[in-house]
Order: structure tokens, then sequence, then C-alpha cells
């Protein structure tokens, strides 16, 4: 009976890694499928039209190939964060390999749990990363522009001294587009493209640079510097007062984990969860309720820190 019930959750968790894997090949068919539209746009656009795009498209795509030889560890740990099916299908692989009716569960949800976790700290410190460097890149341009007044010659000032990373990488590529005298409101994209939402203010703010007084313009981009300085100082005062709850969430995770293995390998624990069905749901029980407790703390401590 036990086995009957593992084998009908190894069949639930099949089911939902199979429409993961399902939802990815379909967003990859979307993509293919817009790029041969593209293509077939791209075709029946006049000749000149066709050549000043792919000059401006192989500058880009130099500097995406300059970038891409110099991917950071961070970066590469961010792109295999997103990669749930992994986690779910490492999870009852174990769970197989064990084959045994309290480790296979303790397994399962230990992977799923820690996986999740992970995968939240990583995208965290990403966020964390890009809050930062967009405050930089404001705190930079807002100091530099008032005396060059030139906005390529100051994005250039800015971007020297950020550290490499998405918001230094978008930046690079506006430069690019301006260098190639695209249309500011057409230049700035990758900075909206960035997914920071000061980043997209900052760059509707200098799309309108030449249609807006610079007075007007100089104080709005005060206002966005403040913004950015009171939100940074925020988050940072947020991040120390949730430094103690952190650390009790991860002590607390960790007695579970422990209070579970031994349950699954101390004879007399053992014995009493596997003697009915009844205690092994309730041992089951348990560990959903840790599971979900886990992911209940861990999004309100993000949600406070974001707030």
């Amino acid at each position: 009976m036990t086995l009957a019930v593992f084998s009908w959750i190894v069949t639930l968790l099949f089911g939902i890694g199979l429409y993961l894997v399902s939802r990815q090949v379909l967003e990859i068919a979307a993509d293919l499928v817009s790029g041969l539209v593209g293509y077939l746009r791209r075709q029946f656009q006049p000749r000149a039209m066709r050549r000043l795009i792919a000059f401006q498209e192989q500058g880009v795509a130099q500097s995406d190939a300059k970038e891409q030889k110099s991917l950071s560890p961070g970066l590469i740990l961010y792109g295999l964060s997103q990669l749930r099916v992994a986690w779910i299908a490492l999870g009852v692989l174990a769970a197989l390999i064990f084959a045994d009716a309290l480790l296979s569960p303790v397994a399962l949800t230990v992977i799923l749990v820690g996986g999740e976790l992970y995968c939240a700290q990583v995208r965290s410190q990403h966020l964390r990363r890009l809050d930062e460097d967009a405050a930089n890149l404001i705190v930079q341009f807002s100091s530099r522009y008032p005396i060059s007044r030139s906005l390529i010659r100051t994005l250039t000032d800015s971007v020297s001294t950020l550290p490499g990373g998405a918001v230094r990488r978008a930046t690079e590529k506006c430069l690019a587009r301006l260098n190639m005298n695209q249309e500011t409101n057409l230049a700035v994209q990758p900075l909206r493209d960035a997914g920071h939402m000061v980043l997209a203010r900052f760059a509707g703010l200098l799309a309108d640079v030449q249609d807006t007084n610079q007075e007007v313009f100089l104080d709005t981009l005060r206002l966005l510097q403040e913004e950015v300085e009171s939100r940074m100082e925020l988050h940072q005062q947020s991040r120390q007062s949730l430094t103690l709850v952190r650390s009790t969430t991860r002590v607390l995770q960790v007695v579970v984990v422990a209070a579970a293995l031994a349950a699954s390998l101390l004879p007399n624990w053992r014995f009493y969860f596997v003697e009915n069905m009844k205690n092994w749901m309730l041992f089951v029980s348990m560990l959903g309720v840790a599971a979900l407790g886990s992911f209940y703390v861990e999004a309100e401590l993000r949600q406070l820190e974001a707030g």
C-alpha cells in the first residue's frame, strides 16, 4: 500500500515535470516562429533599409559576442536557477534511487525545497545587484550630465564606473545604438528590457531629453536620483533588520531535516512510521507542512525585504 501511494506521488510529479517541459518547448517554438516572421519581414524591405538594419545589428551583435566570452559565474548560476524542471527531476530520481518508504519522501522534499530556496536566493541576489548597479548608473549620470550636457559622453563616462553585469551590458548596447545615430527612443530600449522599474523610468527620461527643457530634465533627474538613494537605503535597513529572522529560519530548517533523517534511520522511530499507513501518512503530512512553512516564510521575507 505504501509503495502504491508513493508511485502515485511519483506519477504526479512526473506529470508536473512533463507540463513544465512542454511549456518550455512551446515557448521555444513561439520564439522560432517570431524569428521566422521577422526574417520574412526583412526580406520584403527595401535593399537600402536592409543594409542599414544589418549594419546596426552587426554592431550590437559584436558587442554581445564580447560579453558572452566573459560570462561571470554569477550569471551562469542565475541561468541555471531558472531550470525548475531540473530540480523536480533530480528529486524524483533521488526518491526512486532510495526506493524507501521514509527516505524517499525525505529526499524528494529536501531536494525540492532546497532547490526552490536556492533559486529564490539566486534571484534575490540578481535583483539586489540590479538595484545597486541601476542606482550607481543614475547617480553617476546625474553628477556628470549638468557639466557635459552630452547624452553620449555622460553615458560613456558613467558606464565606465559600473562593474560587469546586466546594467552595464544594457547601457553599452544603448551607447552602440546612439553612436550609430539611432533615434534616442529606440536606442534606450535595452534599458527598458532589463526588467527593472527604475531603469525603465530612467530610459523614458533619456528618450525625451531632446524634447524637454533642460531645467525640467535636470529637476526630474535629481528627483529620480533622490528616489533611488532613498530606495537603496530602505532596502539596506530592511536586510539588516531581517538578518536575525532569516538566520533563525535557516536553523529551524536544518532542525527539521535532521529530525526527518532521524525518523528515517533510527530503528524505533522508523518502525513506528512504517508500522501502518496512518503513521506513514502522518510522516508525509509533517514533511508537507514543513515544506509549505519554508515556502511561506521565505516569501514573506522576500516581500518585506523588497518593500
